[in-house]
């Protein structure tokens, strides 16, 4: 092992010249099991043409080792080199004690490719040849999931799990987390709640206090929710996306004085989340606190000159404030390629009306009209601008249409009846 051991050392050094001239050394004159090690270890460190020469090397002597074969195909797969994995994995004797292993890589190999059917058969292959194997239940069940089958997934979790697997993939994905996550996606979040649990017993990780956070959420259990995000929070306040659903875990619980605060809490955090500003905004209005609110509004359009959600939001605020002059100048701001919304052109027709620019707001009124033609607030509003600006026969006809859906507003009945 020593052309091995010498360049991994070279390699651990940074010294590429010596790590390559021992590399030399171990193809030309290293041991069938010295460049089999060599070529497991730099495939792990991501060498891939070097670990593809060696397990070359050895399959022109070994053209049947299943083994080989497997290692040559998973380091195709890593170069993206598809038709040489697959190629590879065919070759391997169903005999051979590697075939299993052949099978599952070539499942990935199918699923990546989108022929899922395929995968699913080899799948299945694998579980008909060993009944018992955890790791291919496990398979399944990450193919399941994968593919929204969420009852089929939480089976061969469960059935990997009575066979002693807890955890997998080097010990970073837990077997009742997967549960958990097929669960709640098929909406069985009381039975998702109880996996996460388990899953937070054997490995408190951020993600899945996240999952039990939102699973809680999902489930309507707010002060559930509000515990597991608060203890997220507590240990990674950098976890942006659980801002959001732990102030509206706060909102649902009748707390809006928290729930504001965590929002605020989660802008110092992500300063340029346009979503966060906008919820937080709407947060703020419903309390009253009308000029934080705006103040949001207008943050999430700097952030996306084009967000017409918050767009909408400031511009309503603006009207119910009476700032027609800032209803107009938003518009201004926006320029005329980026106001494509209706209500847009609706809240500008009252704004120049009340600012007296009429010919401004009856342009406006016209854009607006088509999409507004079933919507009695608006065709009220118009009729009466055209009654004022003289237009009566065209008033008359707006107003009579309002009147098909408010036929006991008493004023505009007066108003027709009158002419």
């Amino acid at each position: 092992m020593e052309f091995a051991e010498n360049m991994l050392h070279a390699l651990e050094h940074e010294d590429m010249k010596a790590a390559r001239m021992y590399f030399e050394r171990a193809l030309q004159e290293g041991s069938d099991e010295e460049q089999f090690f060599l070529a497991e270890q730099l495939f792990s460190l991501g060498f891939l043409d070097e670990a593809q020469d060696l397990y070359e090397l050895l399959l022109a002597k070994y053209k049947d080792e299943g083994e080989l074969l497997v290692r040559a195909a998973e380091v195709s797969l890593e170069k993206d080199e598809i038709d040489d994995a697959q190629r590879y994995l065919e070759l391997v004797n169903p005999d051979d004690e590697a075939y299993l292993e052949s099978l599952l890589v070539l499942a990935d190999l199918y699923q990546m490719q989108g022929l899922f059917e395929v995968t699913e058969q080899k799948l299945l292959l694998a579980k008909e040849l060993a009944p018992d194997e955890a790791i291919i239940d496990f398979a399944l069940g990450e193919y399941y999931l994968s593919q929204g089958r969420f009852a089929s997934a939480v089976a061969s979790y469960r059935s990997a799990v009575d066979q002693g697997m807890l955890v997998t993939l080097g010990g970073t994905v837990s077997l009742y987390e997967r549960i958990a996550e097929a669960l709640s996606a098929s909406g069985a979040f009381e039975d998702a709640l109880l996996y996460y649990e388990k899953a937070i017993e054997e490995n408190e990780s951020m993600d899945t206090l996240f999952g039990y956070g939102l699973t809680a959420f999902q489930a309507k259990e707010y002060s559930r929710a509000i515990h597991a995000f608060e203890h997220l929070k507590e240990h990674d306040p950098a976890y942006t996306t659980l801002y959001p659903y732990l102030a509206k875990s706060y909102q649902e619980n009748g707390q809006m004085e928290e729930a504001l605060a965590i929002f605020e809490e989660g802008l110092k955090q992500d300063e340029f989340n346009k979503e966060l500003y906008l919820e937080a905004g709407k947060l703020a209005e419903s309390m009253g606190k009308n000029q934080q609110a705006e103040a949001h509004y207008r943050q999430a359009i700097v952030l996306d000159e084009e967000y017409i959600e918050a767009i909408l939001a400031l511009d309503k605020r603006l009207i119910l404030d009476g700032d027609y002059e800032g209803v107009i100048e938003l518009s201004e701001t926006l320029g005329e390629e980026q106001i494509t919304e209706p209500q847009i052109f609706w809240d500008l027709s009252v704004a120049y009306q009340e600012t007296e620019q009429y010919n401004k707001a009856k342009a406006n009124y016209e854009r607006a009209y088509p999409s507004f033609i079933n919507q009695p607030d608006f065709l009220r509003d118009y009729g009466l601008f055209l009654r004022e600006e003289g237009e009566i026969g065209k008033a008359t006809e707006i107003l009579t249409k309002y009147l098909q859906f408010e036929p006991q507003d008493e004023e505009i009945l007066d108003l027709l009846a009158g002419e």
